[in-house]
């Protein structure tokens, strides 16, 4: 076993083991969502990496001492004619397998890319002809941000948001008869926040890999894990232009989570309610060195595995 196929190897189960295991459990992440959320996603790179990149180094080593060289040697012969690139039985099968599940990584990927902005595009010609501009007023703001809310005629209460060219903020007639004026203009903040910040594109990877790999426990609680800070993130950034207090309330006031379309984000989010309404009632704690920790470890995270690949020998 090489000396790149152990550093890899041993980075990946480090992180799809107890790295992914207590990273939902920490603490201080609702203290820090943004920075929690960024390290997510160089956790979830630097796995992939690791995987991918040990499985490939050890199918080439007895090409060469580096990967890079053992790769050109490889396509050398591969251009030469030699089928197996100068590999031997088990080392082509090692191959095969690196490449077979980096396809099957970027193939969900792609498609469940493909399906979700169709699903929401199609959402958003049916919201686009039945549903009716919300009531100008002073919660629904002006400009862009009121032609892009509407109104479902439905009698049970639901906010969600579907994103891309031309966003739309979606409620129900339920949810608009709910709510006061300040308590609409909490929620409208809540969906907008999740325009602003592309929460669509941060968590498409985590669902495409938990359908990719669904028998893995870690890729599940990864993903569970970012749906939540993606919904403190967008409650934080609410809060800027909304009371804390009256965002909590409008929550609470939802009751159970609302379901919302393919490619939408529902204003109550994935899993309990109760945990954010705590959460904006008794705000953690914000810390800068937390903060900077958390940004140093995902560059880290990144840097790690592509050393190990590009700079050690095999």
């Amino acid at each position: 076993m090489t000396l790149t196929v152990v550093a890899l190897t041993l980075l990946a189960v480090a992180l799809l083991g107890p790295v992914s295991h207590l990273l939902p459990r920490a603490r201080w992440a609702a203290a820090e969502p943004r920075a929690t959320l960024v390290l997510w996603q160089a956790v979830g790179l630097s796995a992939g990496l690791a995987v991918l990149g040990a499985a490939a180094a050890m199918a080439v080593a007895p090409l060469s001492d580096t990967l890079l060289g053992a790769f050109r040697i490889f396509f050398a012969r591969l251009a030469a004619g030699d089928p197996t690139g100068g590999l031997g039985p088990f080392h082509t099968v090692v191959l095969l397998v690196a490449l077979v599940l980096t396809a099957r990584l970027l193939g969900v990927l792609g498609l469940s890319t493909w399906r979700t902005v169709r699903a929401r595009g199609r959402h958003r010609r049916m919201v686009d002809l039945v549903g009716r501009p919300l009531r100008p007023g002073p919660a629904t703001g002006t400009g862009s941000a009121q032609r892009e809310s509407l109104v479902l005629d439905h009698p049970a209460p639901a906010a969600y948001c579907l994103p891309g060219g031309t966003p739309r903020v979606v409620l129900t007639s339920g949810a608009v008869e709910l709510f006061d004026d300040e308590e609409l203009a909490a929620v409208l903040a809540h969906e907008r926040a999740h325009l602003a910040e592309r929460h669509d594109l941060v968590v498409l990877p985590f669902a495409a890999w938990s359908k990719a790999l669904p028998w893995l426990p870690t890729v599940r609680r990864s993903r569970t894990a970012v749906d939540r800070l993606v919904e403190m993130v967008a409650d934080d950034r609410a809060c800027a232009d909304c009371d804390r207090t009256v965002l909590a309330c409008a929550l609470a006031r939802f009751g159970a989570v609302s379901h919302a379309p393919d490619g939408a984000l529902a204003a109550t989010g994935t899993g309990t309610v109760l945990a954010r309404v705590d959460r904006l009632l008794d705000p953690p704690r914000r810390s800068a060195r937390l903060r900077s920790l958390l940004i140093a470890a995902a560059a880290t995270l990144l840097v790690l595995p592509t050393l190990a690949l590009l700079t050690t020998t095999l």
